[in-house]
């Protein structure tokens, strides 16, 4: 930043500068860079601050391997910002996902119906490419090492610090993009906004596998019912996995293991097979950090014109069905759009948090909902599941699996929970009026059951901006 520093009477320099950004994004991670590429070039300069040292500048990376997934509506984002081709050429496609049972059965359960897979890729090396794609782009500025300690929602201006002191930095909006911990939340929290920010009951630890044994164009797990391992292959031919246990409460669980139990032990009782497939197990789970889950809700994400939040800040979920970071790049678009689409900024803001809230608090819920539905390998199927199935398969045009539409459509995540909603509502009406013989009944006998209940074409909800 140029200009001169002055200090203040309380030791905050006032930065004089040749022009204050249009836009302050606090949170240079891949939501803050995606935002700041799509609102540079439609409304003007934007500042990048990120508390911590440029991770392209960290010898040997971050140590870590943690895959995140790309599905439809993180490729519309990285296509808009011209960066999908170089993203691809990281990523490993997934066509679905192979569930390794306590009895030596394995389940295959694809990712869409007609083979598309969703795509694999490490958060690092992606988080790179778009670094490379602002700091690229005109009118784009990152500074690193920049901690933003409270935000004026009035002026609007954030309060910085950096290895020098602290500085004032004025804007028009800020956008707090800084994830589940954000310090920009903390302004909408004082003006009366409710957030809930709790440690969900389930912990990790990152394992590395080896390939070789697993196949590489799916995503695997083992459910033990208390406990799950999951493993992402990445592009080297290895694998990244997690396992997944609950934070207190007996064992399996990492309370039992502080509190003295043996964590490799109880490992090799719940993964027998895995643990003859990573070798150096025990020393993994002796060493690699234990890192919760935290999920955050707001009731608020905007103030007037001047601020918002995007992606983690606001709607962190957990892992499980592999859309945060989607749905934090889909924040970005659709607040790009309700900006250029809006008479003002403050209906622009208003908008994008119309459009967004509803959507975040869906996917939240099923994303945490779907790990129980993965760990649990005991958990029979009912009457209704059947029948749903059977639905499915029989009218593929009005009833697409849950999955499939949040991976492969832009479709509002709420739309989509309602309509699975009213499937259980169907599935369980017919079962009410037919008796549970319907289940096994002939396809031409369910068809005539379900003719007056099944509407000839779905309804699809817009999301509002685009």
């Amino acid at each position: 930043m140029s200009g001169r520093d002055a200090a203040d009477g309380n030791g905050t320099r006032r930065t004089e500068t040749e022009g204050d950004p249009e836009t302050v994004v606090v949170g240079a991670g891949p939501v803050g860079a995606v935002t700041a590429l799509y609102l540079a070039p439609r409304f003007g300069p934007v500042t990048l601050l990120e508390k911590r040292e440029d991770p392209r500048r960290a010898p040997g990376g971050q140590g870590r391997s943690l895959v995140v997934m790309l599905s439809a509506r993180g490729w519309r984002a990285l296509s808009d910002l011209g960066v999908a081709d170089a993203v691809r050429g990281i990523c490993v496609p997934l066509h679905g996902r192979r569930g390794h049972l306590p009895d030596g059965r394995t389940r295959f359960t694809p990712y869409s119906r007609d083979g598309r897979p969703i795509w694999a890729v490490e958060r690092e090396r992606l988080h790179r490419i778009l670094l490379d794609a602002a700091e690229a782009a005109p009118g784009v500025r990152i500074r690193f090492g920049q901690r933003v300690r409270s935000v004026d929602l009035d002026e609007p201006a954030v309060l910085v610090e950096d290895r020098h002191g602290r500085y004032r930095l004025t804007c028009r909006r800020v956008l707090g993009c800084d994830g589940a911990h954000s310090a920009a939340r903390a302004a909408l929290v004082a003006r009366g906004t409710r957030a809930e920010v709790r440690t969900l009951d389930l912990a990790y630890q990152e394992i590395d596998v080896p390939g070789g044994r697993l196949d590489g164009a799916m995503t695997h797990y083992w459910p033990s019912g208390r406990a799950m391992f999951a493993a992402h292959p990445l592009p080297s031919g290895r694998f990244s996995g997690s396992l997944f246990m609950r934070r207190e409460g007996p064992a399996p669980s990492y309370a039992a293991a502080a509190g003295g139990r043996d964590l490799y032990g109880m490992f090799a009782a719940h993964f027998p097979e895995l643990t003859g497939a990573v070798p150096d197990i025990a020393e993994q789970l002796a060493v690699k950090a234990v890192s919760t889950l935290t999920a955050v809700r707001c009731d608020r994400w905007v103030w007037q014109d001047t601020f918002a939040l995007l992606g983690d800040a606001c709607h962190a979920m957990a892992p499980f069905m592999g859309h945060g970071m989607n749905c934090g790049f889909e924040d970005a678009r659709v607040l790009a759009g309700c900006l250029g689409a809006a008479a003002g900024r403050a209906a622009g803001l208003a908008a994008y948090e119309k459009s967004r809230i509803e959507d975040a608090d869906a996917i939240s819920r099923l994303s945490y909902r779907h790990y129980f539905t993965m760990a649990d390998p005991r958990r029979a199927e009912t009457a209704v599941d059947v029948l749903r199935g059977r639905l499915t398969a029989l009218f593929p045009d009005r009833f697409v699996p849950l999955y499939e539409r949040c991976a492969f459509t832009e479709e509002g995540y709420a739309s989509v929970l309602r309509d699975e909603r009213r499937l259980d509502r169907l599935a369980a009406d017919l079962l009410e009026r037919h008796g549970t013989a319907l289940v096994s009944a002939s396809d031409d006998r369910l068809r005539a059951c379900t003719r007056s209940l099944v509407p000839d074409t779905a309804t699809l909800e817009d999301t509002g901006c685009s």
